[in-house]
């Protein structure tokens, strides 16, 4: 199994999309579509927004075809994956990397591919979404916006790679994929009813006017605060800063997760204290809100990063971790709390710290926009999470002011300490105590006893596929968009690990031969495949060639 993505083509995503649209009524599996059917839109950055709802940046925002899959669902803020100078093996991540089966961890940080990939993967989706938001009526093309997000120190963001980055998603105009992604376009012009060259030629160059910095745990102050002033002078984006939980000092963090039930999650004092101090924090954001306003430019916070705690019982490899989700989430409001109070809700606020159907309204009604997700989208429902966050939002008055209320935010603080919905439950603790490492079980066959699909929802690359022969429903897997962040394994009921286990198609003979996955890798009409333990170059076995038979049918577009 190769670690390794590859992406997936241009014309290549608008053709899946709508052949899969055609046949299912889904696109990349997400059943829920959100359709934006009032005028109702928020002002952020210069530029109108559909609906609060966003994906923070993450698994989620790497690839074009999931960010085009975030889109169709609800998402109007795309937070994309954060890039720095190093990429691929030198960031040194392990797998599998992420696990979502209650509160959630990861081991992952950075885009794994080089800027300029990355730049060029935002891009496409930049296309694709405009094109969906057009062809299907899903709302405004200009009613979405996608946020660069950098890190982690000013030396590395100053780095060729990196300021490229920048700037060309500033202006993409130049840059070869913007022009390719035009002429694709206008070769596929037949596909479309509502899509036309006027349409095409409209579309903007300038795909990011904001960024979100993120910063290593331990940045002193000063350097924050010389980064967001390079970005705000040099740069002129409208910039928000990602702030840690420890914010909120060790006594605190410490009583609230034991007296939650998370009393097994360890880390230490040595964090709070190399990490920045409320006080210094105070100081600078409110230095760096009266550059923005002399700059006439935006700038807030982003809350909160992802706790980093203390690899224990072999939850992932490594020694330490970042926790998110329901654990977070009364960390990260008790942080937005402390702030709002401190600048009189003159601050503008995002969130991503746990963020869910149960406190996602009231977070908006406090006046905190955009709000993020990611940890929902790894439980079983996957993606389809959120068209019901989207008809949520819209439920909420639109206001016009970037002021949060902070006696709501508090109100949400003495909340979350109580809410069953983010406390440690009995059952799941006892889940935990029993504990399934991530070494995991290797299943002894590609079929699945119980084909609960939930491998094909939780995969934030889309790696994973339904197909039904005779009757017969199996997973296939698509080897060139997993990553092998093991998500799928962890909410796998048999257990089993789907992106290890399943019949794969594989992208280059050297992924084949790097795996000991069942599947098939064609090349100039001769396959190697491998079955039941059994490796061979030539005609497919039975079968495996009624398997590739049925993909060639149903889902051409893996197999072109």
């Amino acid at each position: 199994m190769s670690d390794t993505m590859y992406g997936v083509g241009f014309k290549n995503i608008l053709k899946h999309i709508f052949t899969e649209y055609e046949k299912k009524q889904t696109i990349y599996n997400v059943k829920g579509i959100f359709k934006k059917n009032n005028d109702k839109v928020l002002k952020i950055f210069g530029s109108d927004l559909e609906s609060p709802l966003g994906v923070a940046a993450g698994p989620h925002t790497q690839l074009a075809h999931n960010i085009a899959a975030d889109y169709v669902g609800g998402a109007r803020f795309i937070e994309l994956k954060t890039v720095q100078y190093l990429y691929g093996e030198e960031l040194g991540i392990q797998r599998p990397c992420i696990r979502a089966d209650d509160e959630a961890y990861n081991i992952e940080w950075s885009s794994e591919f080089r800027a300029d990939i990355a730049r060029d993967e935002y891009v496409r989706a930049w296309f694709v979404c405009k094109v969906l938001a057009k062809e299907l009526d899903l709302g405004s093309p200009e009613g979405f916006i996608f946020n660069m997000s950098v890190g982690y120190n000013l030396e590395g963001i100053k780095h060729p790679l990196i300021d490229e980055f920048i700037e060309t998603l500033k202006d993409a105009r130049n840059t070869k994929v913007y022009k390719q992604c035009k002429e694709d376009l206008i070769e596929l012009l037949p596909m479309f009813k509502k899509v036309d060259r006027e349409f095409i030629e409209s579309i903007s160059p300038n795909i990011c006017n904001s960024l979100t910095l993120s910063t290593m745990h331990g940045t002193p102050p000063e350097e924050i605060e010389k980064i967001v002033k390079y970005i705000l002078t040099e740069k002129k984006l409208h910039t928000y800063i990602k702030c840690n939980p420890t914010l909120l000092g060790y006594e605190y963090v410490r009583k609230v997760l034991d007296e939650m039930g998370y009393d097994y999650i360890q880390f230490g004092r040595h964090q709070f204290d190399i990490d920045l101090q409320f006080d210094d924090a105070v100081v600078m954001i409110k230095n760096l809100q009266n550059l923005a306003k002399n700059l006439n430019l935006e700038f807030g916070v982003k809350l909160t990063n992802t706790f980093q705690v203390a690899i224990n019982n072999r939850e992932l490899p490594g020694s330490d971790m970042y926790m998110s989700g329901k654990a977070l989430y009364p960390l990260s409001i008790a942080t937005a709390a402390k702030l709002s109070k401190a600048f009189d809700g003159k601050l503008p606020i995002s969130f991503s710290g746990g963020a869910d159907k149960n406190n996602i309204k009231e977070l908006f009604d406090a006046g905190i926009f955009p709000v993020t997700v990611c940890t929902v989208l790894l439980k079983p429902a996957g993606l389809d999470n959120l068209k019901q966050l989207a008809d949520k939002l819209e439920e909420v008055e639109y206001k016009k002011n970037k002021i949060t209320d902070t006696e709501k935010i508090e109100a949400l603080r003495k909340d979350s300490l109580k809410n069953k919905n983010y406390i440690k439950s009995e059952k799941e603790r006892k889940k935990y105590d029993l504990h399934k490492s991530f070494e995991g079980i290797k299943d002894d066959s590609y079929e699945c006893r119980v084909l609960c699909k939930n491998c094909i929802r939780v995969c934030p690359n889309r790696a994973n596929e339904e197909l039904v022969l005779d009757d017969k429903k199996i997973i296939i897997h698509i080897d060139s968009v997993c990553n092998e962040c093991g998500n799928c394994q962890f909410c796998c009921i048999e257990p089993a690990r789907p992106y290890k286990d399943r019949i794969t198609i594989f992208n280059t003979l050297d992924d084949f031969h790097n795996s000991e996955n069942p599947g098939f890798y064609k090349k100039q009409g001769e396959f190697y495949y491998r079955l039941n333990g059994d490796e061979g170059v030539g005609e497919l076995p039975k079968e495996l060639k009624n398997i590739y038979s049925k993909i060639a049918e149903d889902m051409p577009y893996y197999i072109e």
